[in-house]
């Protein structure tokens, strides 16, 4: 073989091991490629997966809430009825986890930071205990607070917790739902009073009418005035309860020689709701402020701002159809909203 072919044979084992290694670097290069890509991947697999995680676990604790029944027994101490007779007076109710912390909040109530219902804190407690009980063994810590208002921003309203409040520091997940608050709920043609009157008072009228329902029923409190012992006094307490903070009381109450609508031989419950409504006749132009003119001087301050535009824009019937437009969006007697909070310990 001649020199020119050695070196020529030379440069072709060359070529071939230079090309064989490059061949081999771009193999590396790309199997670091495929498994920088892999690694990539599965990490944005589990930060979705994180991600969803996180959306998803104050779902399951509402479904949870939501599910699971309880029985809660509460104390009446704090009513006047209660703490004039020796023994132990408690009663008992049960439903669903969301369905009692609505309960709780709505029997929380407050007008004008007065609370009506003495013994609600215990109540509240005792719901607290057993909504905590029933999420024992959960693999992270919850805190849900309930709030009853009839109207945004009023100042008359309920707010009842359970768990505890959530570190500042931690990664908390949140969901609101509404639930049933068993108030009912306002007939929006009611809040239309167009020239028959002014829309405020329409709505005072009610909205009151509708707490009055729920914390004092008709049918029930007629039975429970008419009877004796216990059920009657707490009844009796209930009403002087609700007009607490109003410039009205059953003053009749106090004689006995004057049968009034709370008197046994006299009771008339739908006689006394309207009392409580419109003041000492039972009448709107009494002149006496009951439930009904409180609401409506209350909404006059909450929405002050957008009564103001509103008669700068309108007036007459156009301006009442307006005011009532902006009470409508406003008013939610029958809900109660429920926030749950949940995060990892």
């Amino acid at each position: 073989m001649s020199r020119s072919s050695l070196h020529n044979d030379q440069r072709a084992r060359n070529v071939r091991s230079t090309e064989r290694g490059v061949s081999t670097v771009l193999d590396v290069a790309m199997a670091l490629l495929l498994v920088s890509a892999s690694v990539l991947l599965i990490g944005v697999y589990l930060h979705a997966a994180d991600d969803d995680r996180d959306e998803t676990r104050a779902d399951h604790t509402v479904e949870t809430l939501a599910g699971i029944t309880l029985s809660v027994e509460y104390s009446l101490e704090g009513a006047d009825p209660v703490d004039d007779r020796d023994g132990n007076y408690t009663r008992t109710d049960y439903g669903s986890a969301t369905g009692l912390l609505a309960d709780a909040a709505v029997a929380n109530v407050h007008i004008d930071g007065v609370k009506i219902l003495p013994y609600a804190d215990d109540f509240e407690d005792t719901v607290d205990a057993s909504t905590s009980s029933a999420l024992v063994g959960a693999n992270q810590d919850f805190y849900v607070v309930a709030e009853w208002e009839p109207y945004e921003g009023a100042a008359i309203n309920g707010t009842a917790t359970a768990g505890e409040r959530p570190p500042p520091d931690e990664d908390v997940s949140s969901r609101t739902i509404t639930a049933s608050s068993d108030v009912p709920a306002v007939d929006e043609d009611a809040l239309y009073a167009g020239s028959d009157g002014d829309p405020l008072e329409a709505a005072g009228e009610a909205i009151g009418a509708a707490i009055i329902e729920a914390y004092l029923p008709p049918e029930s409190s007629q039975r429970t005035l008419e009877s004796q012992g216990l059920s009657r006094d707490l009844t009796v307490h209930h009403y002087e309860r609700l007009v607490a903070p109003l410039p009205y009381e059953f003053d009749e109450e106090t004689d006995p020689d004057d049968a009034g609508p709370l008197h046994r031989n006299e009771a008339d419950a739908l006689a006394a709701n309207e009392r409580v409504l419109y003041g000492t006749d039972g009448e709107r132009d009494s002149g006496t402020r009951g439930l009904a003119d409180w609401i409506a001087s209350d909404l006059a301050t909450v929405y002050e701002d957008e009564l103001e535009t509103i008669d700068e824009r309108y007036d007459g019937s156009e301006r009442d159809e307006e005011v009532a437009a902006l009470l409508a969006n406003a008013v939610s007697t029958d809900d109660v909203t429920i926030t749950v909070q949940t995060w990892y310990p």
